[in-house]
């Protein structure tokens, strides 16, 4: 069985100077809702730090909206901003956890996250927060994002040490020229049962190929607004994506998607991350959308099989042909965390 799909509630809400926002007031939020259930889409992903650059908003609106009361799952994380302030002690985690509850207009969530590690507070002392306010029913399951293996071993071991609930999904970005996860985070994982929820499958929007057309047509005004260029950068994707490598992998699989019927790069990427990626059963893809039109699209192509031939050799291939622009296979770490963690806060 393929994973499942996910809707991305981080694009929920509006910021003063970020991204261009559709979904920013209940009314918009009710027709995305409506939009998702006739899709059979009925989990969303959210945060407390969502949007970025306005915290609660995000869940401001899907309260406003019903969301739950309407049927939908609505699963969360911890707030992480501001960055100088400790998230992960009791007082936090009970604090940000109370307020996800009250906005959404509901006594518990499914899953509750760990936005992403916080080196100021130990371990065990997270893990015994969120073991209160599970025994206290405030979620179902406990969810941690963008830990390297070795940090989620730890928490995992803290959890079993002292009887605490134990983590049963993992969060991290994923996708067809990100794969570092594979070799260490994954079969971790599923060693200990963890569904893997992914986000970002098409690294942000570089998938599509527009970052790479704008730059090759010298006009990046397509770019505005957007995670890649101007105020609203986002240096995890900006600096983790935009780099030669990458873009000649973009070119060398559009020349081949091109000469095979002309399917899209978005849908390539979609396609392989649903079929024939290291995700199954019980896994999940958290995508986003800026338009009623991207959502049915990006639901529609995932939904369209698997790939064949050379349209899936040669974005089976992408990830050798990238990876080591991440340090991977050329002296780096190849750490899965290390991107992440900055794009824990930001991602929709």
């Amino acid at each position: 069985m393929p994973p499942h799909q996910i809707f991305g509630a981080g694009g929920i809400g509006t910021t003063a100077k970020s991204f261009t926002y559709t979904w920013d007031t209940p009314e918009k939020v009710s027709e995305l809702l409506n939009l998702l259930q006739t899709l059979n889409i009925t989990e969303l992903d959210s945060a407390a730090a969502y949007p970025p650059g306005n915290p609660e908003n995000t869940e401001t609106l899907l309260g406003q909206a019903r969301a739950v009361q309407k049927g939908f799952i609505v699963d969360s994380k911890i707030q992480a901003y501001p960055l100088d302030v400790t998230h992960l002690n009791d007082e936090g985690i009970e604090a940000s956890t109370a307020r996800t509850l009250e906005l959404l207009g509901v006594d518990k969530v499914r899953i509750m996250y760990v936005h992403a590690p916080e080196p100021k507070t130990p371990v065990e002392e997270t893990a015994a927060a969120f073991d209160r306010q599970f025994r206290e029913g405030k979620f179902e399951k406990l969810g941690l994002c963008n830990y390297d293996a070795a940090g989620l071993a730890e928490y995992v071991a803290a959890c079993e040490k002292h009887g605490f609930i134990k983590p049963s999904v993992y969060q991290g970005c994923y996708n067809a020229l990100y794969r570092k996860s594979e070799d260490e985070l994954v079969p971790f994982l599923r060693k200990h049962g963890m569904k893997y929820y992914v986000y970002s499958p098409l690294a942000g929007g570089f998938l599509t190929g527009k970052v790479t057309a704008a730059i090759d047509s010298g006009d990046e005004s397509a770019l505005h607004r957007t995670r890649w260029r101007g105020e609203s950068t986002m240096d995890a994707y900006a600096q983790g994506f935009d780099k030669p490598a990458l873009h000649d992998g973009i070119r060398k699989l559009k020349k081949v998607c091109e000469a095979n019927g002309g399917i899209s790069l978005t849908e390539v990427s979609m396609r392989w991350l649903m079929h024939h990626s290291v995700l199954g059963e019980g896994d999940g893809i958290i995508f986003g959308a800026k338009t009623l039109a991207q959502v049915e699209a990006n639901v529609a192509e995932a939904r369209n099989g698997p790939l064949e031939g050379e349209v899936l050799a040669a974005i089976n291939g992408l990830w050798d042909d990238v990876k080591g622009a991440f340090g991977v296979g050329s002296g780096g770490s190849g750490k899965e965390g290390e991107q992440d963690k900055e794009e824990a806060r930001v991602k929709i």
